[in-house]
């Protein structure tokens, strides 16, 4: 286990790792290496091959397209190998058939189909108990006492139960796999058949993992198969696991010495990234926590200047603020708008920057919020390739149908009921022209590409052309932009040599918005606008992280969960500020701070001297402060203005 630290070269560690094993004999197709998006895998691969050419042979994977690809390859220990996977939306999709088929269960619980979906994720995923998944996901937010949440639990698990297990069934009739039975499938067959386990783990003998800190339990339980057989060499930061809610446990680095016998544990100290008075920052907040990451780190490239903590009366304050500090930066510095990144809490803070960005003509890219693949355009294009790369997946064809005039529920159910029976797209095509449907291109679009499974670019190109006018119809005056998301999806599908292997591909590893895809690969001098789950691998020359404010930093939802919630908002904010690289600008809304004590509950209040807020008791020589303008300090020593009384930002009591 490598304990590296932000800037500490993580990626560069585990390239080396790599490089070093192929340059001493062993064969590259016996090395895996996993990390959580295909992009970070493939940068992986391409800095080994560029220090060894015979690293041909090398694969980087995410786990679930590591498993995804077992699973193809070995039909004869995995029976069930011929299927097509279910996406998230897909998977909210089936819940929601299923309780319209149980009306008892949804009248009952008044409960939707998404907390069904989510609860039986983190069941698999925390490999936790159903009633600790139903209090962690329906009962969070409930102001209840424990035996209350439990009495609820005992009442409702029953109709959980019901419903999960009409979704597995409808998996397997349907020949569906989700996301989470990638991974479960294969812990389940391995982990029953040693046999099979050990065929397959002869296939590798080292196996690399990158990110080790956003693994969840299900994660953990799949590489603990291989230990025995391969060695595991693990690169992450305990320190930097902000990815809880998807059920990321940073024991997995945590107490990594402790699971694996006879293992060592070295550390990355040493950052490469950004200045001292910054990682000072940095150090002092993970410091404060009460758990022992035990990491200093040193900047290599030495000292510069404080981080500044600035203080605005309203976001429109903050954002044209920073608006005009990167305009000054490229007239009178020659800084580039790519010197420039913005990271907030949530997607939702952005939205006055980006309004002001526009305004002033300050170009940006974001990374974060909805990916494409969660986009209704992209889902209705993909749903006709989707029919004819399996012609019994009636949610596809349910969604493609009420695309078209005159279809809506009633008829298209007919429709597929009809279908149901076919067992080509012929069949259906048959079936289709003997209704009677007004619109001829719902026929055509299929026909067009019924034949075209191994040239998915060209599919889905012509889908597109098909669809157009009825797409261009549906969206509106949004028609124009949404367009031009489809030359980036044919791009990427340049690169696969079946439909099905694009579809499986991109629903494993779903490119993220436009802001992080441009159809020409050329590089743009933009602003990046980041969340701070999306900017992992990110940095930038200066770094504004926005609205470090009670409220915020921890969420105050997560302050009565406990401390495990608490400490990933502190983590959270640890990786914001380890993205600057030589200049770090943290924002604070001042009227926040005055109504902190309004925005909580006594439960939170009476913590208030506890380190609750991550800022608290700040050591004055950290940072360089500034406040509105129009606010002065009193004889006591607050701040005055807008007719309140302010707290200084060092040494905050919130009393």
């Amino acid at each position: 286990m490598v304990l590296a630290g932000a800037g500490t070269g993580k990626t560069r560690t585990i390239a080396a790792r790599a490089a070093y094993l192929i340059s001493h004999g062993t064969d590259p197709k016996r090395i895996q290496i996993l990390s959580f998006t295909r992009k970070s895998a493939g940068e992986i691969v391409e800095r080994v091959k560029a220090m060894l050419p015979e690293a041909k042979g090398l694969d980087g994977s995410t786990f679930h397209s590591w498993c995804y690809r077992i699973i193809r390859s070995n039909p004869k220990i995995f029976p069930f190998s011929d299927f097509t996977i279910l996406d998230e939306s897909e998977q909210e999709d089936v819940f929601r058939f299923i309780l319209g088929q149980n009306s008892e269960v949804a009248e009952r619980t008044g409960i939707k189909a998404w907390v069904f979906k989510d609860v039986y994720s983190k069941v698999i995923n925390t490999c936790c108990s159903l009633s600790m998944a139903i209090k962690d996901i329906v009962l969070a937010e409930e102001r209840m006492t424990d035996a209350q949440k439990d009495g609820w639990v005992r009442n409702n698990r029953r109709y959980f139960k019901i419903v999960i297990h009409q979704y597995i069934d409808y998996k397997e009739q349907h020949k569906k796999l989700d996301y989470d039975d990638l991974l479960f499938q294969i812990i389940n067959v391995l982990g029953s058949n040693p046999d099979a386990k050990k065929h397959i783990a002869s296939k590798y003998d080292h196996i690399l993992v990158d990110e080790m800190q956003d693994t969840n339990p299900l994660q953990w339980k799949l590489l603990n198969l291989f230990i025995d057989d391969c060695h595991l060499f693990c690169v992450g930061d305990d320190a930097q696991s902000i990815y809880g809610f998807r059920g990321a446990d940073f024991r997995n680095v945590h107490s990594f010495k402790d699971r694996v016998p006879e293992s060592s544990v070295m550390k990355l100290e040493d950052n490469y990234r950004s200045t001292q008075e910054i990682l000072d920052v940095s150090n002092w907040l993970i410091a404060k926590s009460p758990l022992k990451y035990d990491k200093q780190l040193r900047s290599v490239r030495g000292t510069g200047s404080k981080p500044e903590l600035v203080h605005f009366d309203s976001e429109w304050d903050e954002a044209g603020w920073i608006a005009d500090d990167i305009m000054k930066g490229i007239t009178d510095s020659e800084k580039s708008y790519s010197d420039y990144m913005v990271l907030s809490r949530t997607s939702n803070g952005t939205r006055t920057l980006q309004t002001i960005f526009m305004k002033r003509g300050i170009p940006y890219q974001i990374f974060g919020g909805m990916k494409l693949i969660e986009s209704a355009h992209i889902r209705d294009v993909l749903s006709a390739l989707k029919i004819t790369a399996n012609v019994k997946d009636d949610l596809s064809w349910m969604r493609y149908l009420k695309l078209w005039q005159g279809i809506g529920n009633k008829t298209s159910a007919k429709l597929v009921g009809e279908i149901g029976n076919c067992k080509t797209m012929e069949d259906c095509i048959t079936v289709l022209k003997g209704m009677k449907i007004k619109d001829s291109d719902t026929i055509d679009t299929l026909d067009a590409i019924k034949d075209m499974n191994n040239n998915p670019s060209k599919a889905l190109e012509i889908a597109v052309a098909h669809m157009k006018n009825m797409l261009s119809a549906r969206y509106g005056n949004d028609w124009e932009r949404k367009s031009k998301d489809f030359p980036v999806l044919i791009k990427v599908a340049e690169s696969y040599s079946t439909v099905t292997e694009f579809l499986s591909d991109f629903t494993l590893n779903p490119i993220l918005d436009e802001g992080n895809m441009i159809a020409d690969d050329s590089p743009r001098d933009v602003v990046t606008i980041s969340t701070i789950h999306s900017a992992k691998g990110l940095e930038a020359d200066t770094c504004f992280v926005l609205n470090v404010s009670p409220g915020l930093y921890p969420m105050a939802r997560n302050i009565s969960k406990g401390s495990d919630d608490i400490e990933e908002e502190r983590r959270c904010l640890y990786v914001a500020l380890t993205r600057a690289k030589n200049r770090l600008v943290v924002t604070r809304n001042i009227r926040s701070i005055q109504c902190s004590n309004d925005a909580y509950d006594q439960e939170v209040t009476a913590q208030q001297n506890n380190d609750i807020y991550f800022f608290n008791e700040l050591p004055d020589n950290l940072f360089e402060t500034e406040y509105p303008k129009d606010y002065s300090i009193g004889q006591d020593n607050s701040y005055t203005g807008c007719a309140t009384t302010w707290i200084p930002a060092c040494g905050f009591d919130f009393n």
